[in-house]
């Protein structure tokens, strides 16, 4: 399963708040870097259009820094642009009428976000936070509008992204129904670990998950407190031990060999 991979640097290194939205600090401008030297360039949407039009980006495009924690966009608000990451990593998170708030899918370098509420010219159906300090390039309304008005390749990258995500969505949905709480999470910390994962000498393998337990618990689709029971089941069979959010394993082969072999 791909992730469609915000932690707030007061949040409880255990739980978290993950109920709220980000805080709307004020990015920090960057130093532009060009579309065309970008080295997530040919994995991003925009890879489809011409030295010319990418200059139009670049001209049409602010490139800012934003802490853990910090919100590109709010639920609701308006959408001045589509925002391309890249680097860092960025939460997608929805917050009911109740308050109660789900994580939803993971934005990693090179993924564009913000596209669909542009496109629907509507507002944000979802918030965006940074999850770790994250650089991330917006370009202006005015400037996808044109893009989109002289290169309709660009508008069918955005349908093709839209339709991945969909797709993933739909298998995270399968794995929710036929796979157990464990497995589930087994299989977040084998995408975790290939990510951010480091292999020890004396082959461990750390995680420091950039997320809360609470995030981590929606985004495999259980509670809390069932999250709470299968961590220790893993840590009581010797696969990982967790402290914090930081994840040992101490047996990768024998995760692996825990996963449903596809059919």
């Amino acid at each position: 399963m791909g992730i469609i991979l915000e932690a707030a640097s007061n949040r409880d290194l255990d739980h978290g708040q993950g109920g709220r939205s980000g805080v709307r600090h004020m990015p920090t401008p960057q130093t532009q870097i060009s579309c065309l030297t970008c080295e997530n360039r040919g994995a991003v949407e925009w890879c489809c259009l011409s030295d010319a039009d990418l200059a139009v980006v670049d001209r049409g495009k602010t490139l800012d820094s934003y802490l853990p924690g910090s919100a590109l966009y709010d639920q609701g608000e308006d959408c001045d642009g589509v925002y391309c990451l890249q680097s860092g990593l960025i939460g997608i998170r929805r917050i009911d009428e109740n308050g109660n708030s789900a994580l939803l899918r993971l934005v990693s370098p090179g993924e564009t976000l913000g596209y669909r509420a542009f496109l629907r010219r509507a507002p944000h159906d979802n918030s965006a936070e940074a999850l770790m300090p994250s650089s991330v390039c917006r370009i202006g309304r005015s400037t996808v509008r044109r893009l989109l008005q002289d290169n309709p390749e660009l508008g069918l990258s955005f349908l093709d992204h839209s339709l991945r995500e969909l797709t993933e969505t739909e298998s995270r949905y399968m794995e929710s129904v036929t796979w157990k709480a464990r497995t589930r999470l087994l299989h977040m910390l084998l995408v975790f670990n290939e990510r951010f994962g480091t292999e020890t000498e004396n082959g461990e393998h750390r995680i420091e998950l950039p997320i809360s337990r609470q995030d981590l618990a929606g985004l495999i689709g259980t509670a809390p407190e069932t999250m709470s029971r299968t961590i220790q089941r893993i840590q009581t069979e010797g696969l990982a031990q967790f402290n914090g959010r930081i994840v040992r394993i101490f047996d990768l082969d024998a995760i692996c060999d825990n996963m449903p072999v596809a059919g």
